[in-house]
């Protein structure tokens, strides 16, 4: 990983990034990490990208102990508090070594695509270690055309998708030839916080809730001098509440019902202008197109097996992150919608999605995690497990993460694809899109015990989109890639 100098002057500033240097957790990326005390809700996100060629291994090495400098949290380790509760503090790992988190393989069998993705699979359902800092990679050989690829695991506590891609562009070189000019920091010194520290750093992040606190007291007490308006404000804000935590959800599919520990990857090209071309025609948005292309896979998913069904629960992530925030790290919030499945038009189905999305964007309980978060950071692990079930009443969750549209290298290996996956927190399918310089790079990743028919599914996502691309003129099809 490469990096092109970052001030007006040319040249390189000798200093890591700053990108998720915060030493304590935020509460939502502490919930994150304790969620992964139950299997069921582990919560790695993963990226398995395609190389043009095999990079030579000692650079890429070289590569990846730069970029674990230039952005220290890749150093850093997760020392949680002595009593299990409150936010954790992220300390340099004193006994990092870089062989335990990069390494390389053989893709395994007749070396196709379909055989890499079966790796990944079993890469992605294993814990990451605690003992050391939260992420792995894996340089994978053997793919036909002599091409390669990388997989890089990273729990969710790290960063959000927006944040991750933030810091992978800051990571990546514009040229194939290597860069003698970039910064070279010097490694992080070695820290080792007893549990006095973490526990004055616990208290520290906690004492800067107080004005955020005291400011909701403040709107409490002036609620007595409107206590109609107030009583209405409160009811609407309860109504979004139970909308926003998924107490109220629509029915779900009877297909999608099972769930198991088991996780099944596809990956789908879909070309960028053309999803655009279709939104635009419809008059609706990019997202607005994605999302009628998932929810039309469902549609035909169903039919084909004779359950159709009008509705199911949906939901997204939506950004919190204001200018000024710190990169790294979780601000977002969840928005939930009706799936309208039953609905074959894709233009009226993209209108109908585009409708709910902007009500969940405006719920007036739409900032309820990061509200309730700090007094579910100080619950114990085993006290969390409610928490999961709001993310289990979904049958599928869905993300649209605008990537790097310029060309990007590695160690001198072109990056062509991107392919995006996020957990299983319960939920029976989970998709993933990033924009990959001119093509949407599509990852699902599905429960296997949800989806029994899971080539049938992967045709019903072709036609899926097929549905929505089919509004644009000379649009290519999707490409499902095995």
């Amino acid at each position: 990983m490469t990096e092109k100098p970052s001030n007006i002057t040319g040249t390189p500033a000798d200093r890591p990034l700053d990108w998720a240097n915060s030493r304590v957790m935020s509460p939502a990326d502490a919930i994150m990490w304790r969620a992964d005390d139950d299997r069921r809700f582990r919560a790695p996100v993963f990226a398995v990208e395609l190389y043009d060629c095999v990079p030579e291994w000692n650079r890429f090495v070289a590569a990846v102990d730069w970029a674990s400098r230039m952005v220290p949290r890749m150093r850093e380790r997760v020392i949680d508090s002595p009593f299990g509760v409150g936010v954790p503090t992220w300390a340099v790992d004193a006994d990092f070594d870089l062989n335990y988190h990069l390494r390389r393989a053989a893709v395994p069998g007749d070396g196709t695509w379909s055989e890499l993705l079966n790796a990944v699979e079993a890469i992605a359902m294993t814990p990451l270690d605690h003992a050391r800092p939260p992420w792995e990679a894996y340089l994978f050989t053997g793919l036909p055309d002599e091409k390669a690829a990388f997989v890089v695991k990273v729990h969710h506590a790290v960063a959000d998708g927006m944040s991750t891609v933030l810091g992978m562009s800051m990571l990546r070189s514009t040229t194939r030839e290597h860069q003698l000019d970039k910064p070279q920091p010097p490694a992080a010194r070695p820290e080792q916080p007893g549990p006095s520290a973490v526990i004055g750093n616990q208290l520290a992040a906690s004492a800067r809730l107080v004005p955020t606190i005291l400011g909701a007291l403040g709107d409490g007490a002036r609620s007595f001098t409107d206590p109609v308006g107030s009583v209405r404000k409160a009811i609407d804000f309860g109504l979004s509440a139970r909308r926003v935590s998924g107490l109220a959800s629509p029915p779900h599919s009877p297909l999608l019902a099972k769930r198991s520990l088991s996780w099944r990857l596809s990956t789908f090209d879909i070309r960028f202008v053309d999803l655009r071309a279709a939104s635009k025609i419809a008059g609706a948005s990019f997202n607005d197109a994605y999302l009628a292309g998932i929810t039309g896979a469902m549609r035909l998913y169903h039919e084909k097996l004779g359950h159709p069904i009008d509705v199911m629960p949906l939901a997204l992530p939506i950004s919190l992150r204001a200018e000024g925030d710190a990169a790294g790290g979780n601000k977002i919030t969840v928005g939930r919608v009706a799936a309208p499945v039953s609905i074959v038009d894709p233009v009226e189905r993209m209108h109908n999605i585009r409708e709910q999305v902007l009500l969940a964007r405006t719920e007036p309980a739409a900032g309820l995690i990061e509200a309730v978060g700090p007094v579910l950071a100080w619950l114990p692990s085993e006290l969390l497990g409610f928490a999961g079930k709001t993310t289990s009443v979904n049958d599928v969750q869905a993300s649209n993460v605008p990537g790097i549209r310029h060309d990007t290298f590695m160690a001198g290996a072109k990056v062509e694809r991107s392919y995006p996956f996020g957990p299983l927190p319960g939920c029976a399918v989970m998709a993933t899109m990033l924009t990959h310089g001119s093509t949407g790079c599509l990852g699902i990743n599905h429960d296997a015990a949800a989806i029994t028919e899971p080539e049938l599914f992967f045709d019903c996502v072709v036609d899926g989109f097929g549905e929505v691309l089919a509004l644009a003129p000379d649009a290519e099809p999707v490409f499902r890639r095995v």
